[in-house]
């Protein structure tokens, strides 16, 4: 039996052998012997949790207070105190709707409520200083960031007067010092409150008799200063309160200057006066040295004649001059040598940590769009009795948003706007006040600040950009009242023939379609111009509009718009448009610092927001800033905003109309799935329903074709 085993087995053998390559054949050789030797198990690492801290404090508390090093091991009970910072704002009033606290119904809901108006607590710890490397805890004994200067003898001058002669000239002058704070006039930006920051600064006189006005983060001046200003170059000290109280400025040679304030009136005139005695006594320095020089210049003149030789005088000072510079170089070398001592290499921790500052609302390139005027060439006067201005023969409303073609995307909501004249506002048929806010009324503070008459008709708009470069645009799209196709309804715009009984015609079927359909609109043209230059964010305030464009109503969505600007500076492509005569006037400038009387994309006025009826209103546009990590921001404000885009309608299956036009989309929210339930009242964005009490409506509609 165990013949026929083997017998089998060395068949099966030869069997392998005819069909294994001799490489193979090695291969399955190594392999039987690494199967016969033992594999080493490797033993995984011990996880080892890291020491819990507090935990031990408690179970070996009895032994850590009998330890007479205890001190070393437990926090002062006094390490930390609490402090409340206010929350300061930029808004007249909290962006949270009145009773939003108290209707919600979940605590993770009311608990993010209160992060928008809670005032921050501020936590201090009074034993900081001892967190840090040991070379920098605190000592009583101001340690010197550089080494003293040991005089030995050998370094002592032979002529002792002269040394005290040089060493007189620097003890002496005038010193000031004191806390101030310094703002930047020479940045790019325009210096405003938040530019000045709290400097040390020290008045010194230097060996040669001038003076250098030093600065510091703190009051260790032994540090190397922040920065310093060059008395030498200043040309005049005079008082400057346009930006902030109790200002001074120091006018330089170059045209430039700085910018400096005191906490009280008493310290800036002693700043100032100080300041201008050194100016004095810099000049009468100057003038008498010039009239020494012009004396000195006699003598040597006379010296040069009588002398015999001029290598007798010579050779003194440059034997005094080789003496320096030996002197110098045994200094430098023995500084040298003590910095081999690890306690006189001091670590900078002073970046380690940050100053904790309260988060703050941020923006980007802020950008004020002014809308002037929209007219077209067909036009006429559209009173009954033929007295009134010229004004277009129909309503048309501007929609104006940012495009960014190198990210391709849409980066700003819409901004609406009506350019109508009063008369053409007449056309449209009127709507009913609803002095609702989402069920409830608006907040009385509000309604006594917002009037209704200066938020009606918004003319103009802050957009902010957060990366700002050439290839991002501000579109204009213009729309009208429905009536009918694109095609027909710009026809008679695109013509320049007989436009008087053109217009008449076109104005009784306006009439018409206002009354009858006047809160549908309909695409009619649109029109873009670039905003920056580079990526810096200069303004290209020389820029224009570009024609106005007939609507292609087959390219309506953002995607179709992103197509047609990234052929925009192709002339040879935007021939081809077609185009409508008429002219749209808007304006760009900078946001300066001190602008007011705007509120911000949910209508919430700001702290220099004036109550006056006739200033016009400033509305923020919101920028849908990218969804990246170098631009992501905490939310400090509450903004409760969802934009809905509805981009097609497939309605190529039904069979119950053979040709279905006109179709409108209604877009409702509802808090629950009843028959009976009723839309709740939602912000639509309809130029002719963007008031403050008349901005929401259970049932929004958009443009329809």
């Amino acid at each position: 039996m165990q013949a026929d085993k083997c017998r089998t087995s060395c068949r099966g053998v030869r069997k392998e052998l005819v069909i294994e390559s001799p490489t193979q054949r090695k291969n399955a050789a190594q392999g039987e012997v690494e199967a016969e030797s033992p594999v080493p198990v490797q033993a995984k690492p011990k996880l080892i949790e890291p020491l819990d801290y507090e935990n031990v404090i408690v179970q070996k508390k009895t032994q850590i207070l009998n330890d007479c090093l205890r001190e070393m091991l437990l926090f002062p009970y006094d390490d930390f105190q609490t402090a409340i910072l206010r929350r300061q704002g930029r808004y007249r009033c909290s962006t949270v709707p009145a009773h939003a606290q108290e209707e919600a119904q979940s605590l993770f809901v009311t608990e993010c409520i209160k992060t928008y108006n809670s005032d921050w607590h501020l936590v201090n710890y009074k034993y900081e200083d001892y967190s840090g490397e040991f070379r920098q805890l605190p000592n009583k004994v101001a340690k010197l960031d550089k080494l003293p200067v040991h005089v030995y003898e050998v370094d002592e001058e032979v002529d002792k007067d002269e040394d005290a002669a040089s060493l007189g000239s620097q003890k002496g002058g005038i010193t000031k010092h004191g806390w101030l704070y310094k703002g930047n006039m020479n940045s790019a930006i325009s210096v405003t409150m938040r530019s000045f920051k709290r400097r040390f600064f020290h008045l010194i006189q230097l060996s040669d008799g001038s003076y250098n006005l030093n600065f510091y983060k703190d009051e260790k001046i032994s540090k190397e200063p922040k920065g310093s200003i060059f008395l030498d170059s200043c040309v005049g000290v005079v008082q400057n309160n346009k930006v902030r109280r109790f200002a001074f400025e120091l006018k330089m040679q170059d045209k430039s200057s700085y910018l400096l304030a005191a906490d009280s009136e008493m310290e800036m005139e002693e700043w100032i006066t100080t300041l201008n005695k050194i100016l004095q006594l810099s000049f009468e320095a100057a003038m008498q040295e010039k009239r020494n020089g012009d004396s000195h210049e006699d003598d040597e003149q006379s010296k040069l004649e009588g002398s015999g030789s001029g290598l007798d005088s010579y050779l003194p000072e440059l034997v005094k001059s080789t003496r320096e510079a030996e002197i110098k170089l045994k200094s430098e070398s023995r500084v040298k040598l003590f910095y081999l001592d690890p306690d006189a290499q001091k670590l900078d921790f002073s970046s380690a940590e940050p100053e904790v500052k309260p988060f703050e609302e941020k923006f980007g390139k802020r950008i004020l769009v002014k809308c002037n005027d929209l007219s077209f060439n067909l036009q006429c006067c559209i009173a009954e009795n033929e007295e009134g201005p010229t004004t277009n023969v129909e309503p048309f409303f501007v929609t104006l948003s940012l495009f960014d073609i190198k990210d391709n995307r849409k980066i700003s909501a819409d901004f609406h706007v009506d350019l109508n004249h009063f008369s053409v506002r007449q056309m449209l048929a009127t709507t009913s006040l609803a002095l609702m806010n989402g069920g409830r009324q608006s907040s009385p503070a509000l309604q006594d600040i917002l009037h209704e008459a200066a938020m009606q008709y918004p003319k103009q708009g802050i957009f902010s950009v957060t990366c700002p470069h050439p290839d991002i645009f501000l579109v204009a799209r213009i729309e009208k009242v429905l009536q009918g196709s694109i095609t027909h309804g710009a026809e008679p715009y695109m013509k320049s023939s007989d436009s008087s009984k053109v217009a008449q015609k076109v104005l009784k079927n306006a009439k018409q379609v206002c009354q009858r359909l006047g809160q549908y609109r309909m695409p009619f043209a649109w029109a873009a111009r670039t905003l920056f230059k580079d990526t810096s964010g200069s303004l290209d305030k020389n820029a224009r509009f570009s024609a106005l464009y007939k609507q292609d109503s087959n390219k309506l969505s953002n995607d179709d718009m992103l197509k047609l600007l990234a052929d925009f500076r192709k002339p040879e492509k935007m021939a081809k448009l077609p185009v409508i005569l008429g002219n749209l006037d808007i304006t760009i400038d900078n946001v300066s610092s001190d602008f007011s009387n705007y509120v911000n994309s949910s209508y919430i006025p700001m702290k220099q927001f004036e109550t006056c009826t006739k200033t016009p209103v400033t509305f923020e546009v919101e920028e849908f800033v990218p969804c990246i990590a170098k631009h992501t921001q905490p939310y400090t404000i509450y903004n409760n905003h969802l934009y809905v885009y509805p981009k097609y309608l497939k309605y190529d299956s039904q069979k119950s109309f053979a040709k279905a036009r006109n179709i409108a989309i209604c877009v409702e929210f509802k808090d629950s799935d009843e028959e009976d339930s009723q839309p709740l009242k939602t912000w639509w964005a309809c130029v002719h329903k963007k008031r403050l009490c008349c901005s929401f409506t259970p049932s929004p509609k958009p443009g329809i074709l």
